[in-house]
């Protein structure tokens, strides 16, 4: 499939005390479960973060941000710059339990819009969402107005915000930990408890 996988790793973990993409949760590291799930749905997987030592062991190609210590939007620009694909799935790397099944419904609303950002229970989550490339311009004029806040950027691009009762019409059950994201300590003690959950009822 003609899709770039785009994982965001650039943040510096401050609240978690230590790399949170590198925790292991179900026996595997953080990043390596998104890479898994977006294996399955791309063609290219490009990893956004400014210390490329750290990342190489995943064997993915890796970029930095253009403008530095701007935040979230920094990393979608820089990974959007990076993709040769019109249709990107981004996701941070602090979200354990994504779904690929969800990747696909988002980046099929690219059809018809700029955007795909599933909004659960009124909490937006642009960091699991779908854009196509040609919304880093739009990135861009953010990062050079530095109007940081993702929100903002939404508003300038035509972006579909899915509810999850649009997820579910559309034949998709989500579970809360889908959308799940720590970034404390005390949130990554909850990732492990849900996957000994999940494990249990695999069994």
């Amino acid at each position: 499939m003609s899709i770039t996988g785009i994982i965001l790793a650039g943040g510096h973990s401050s609240r978690m005390g230590e790399n949170k993409a590198f925790l292991k949760v179900g026996g595997k590291m953080v990043i390596e479960r998104i890479a898994d799930q977006l294996a399955t749905i791309s063609s290219q997987m490009i990893v956004v973060a400014n210390n490329h030592e750290e990342y190489r062991f995943l064997g993915l190609p890796l970029v930095s941000d253009h403008w530095k210590e701007r935040g979230p939007l920094a990393g979608i620009h820089a990974g959007l710059m990076a993709s040769k694909m019109q249709k990107n799935l981004i996701v941070a790397c602090d979200m354990p339990f994504i779904s690929a099944e969800i990747g696909k419904i988002l980046l099929k609303k690219l059809d018809t819009h700029q955007a795909a950002v599933p909004e659960i229970d009124g909490r937006l989550h642009p960091l699991f969402a779908a854009y196509r490339k040609d919304t880093k311009e739009a990135a861009e004029q953010a990062l050079r107005d530095n109007r940081l806040r993702i929100r903002g950027f939404l508003h300038d691009i035509n972006a579909s915000i899915m509810k999850g009762e649009e997820l579910k019409r559309m034949g998709f059950l989500y579970e809360q930990a889908h959308f799940f994201n720590m970034n404390r300590p005390d949130e990554y003690q909850m990732a492990l408890k849900m996957a000994a959950e999940k494990g249990k009822d695999s069994k």
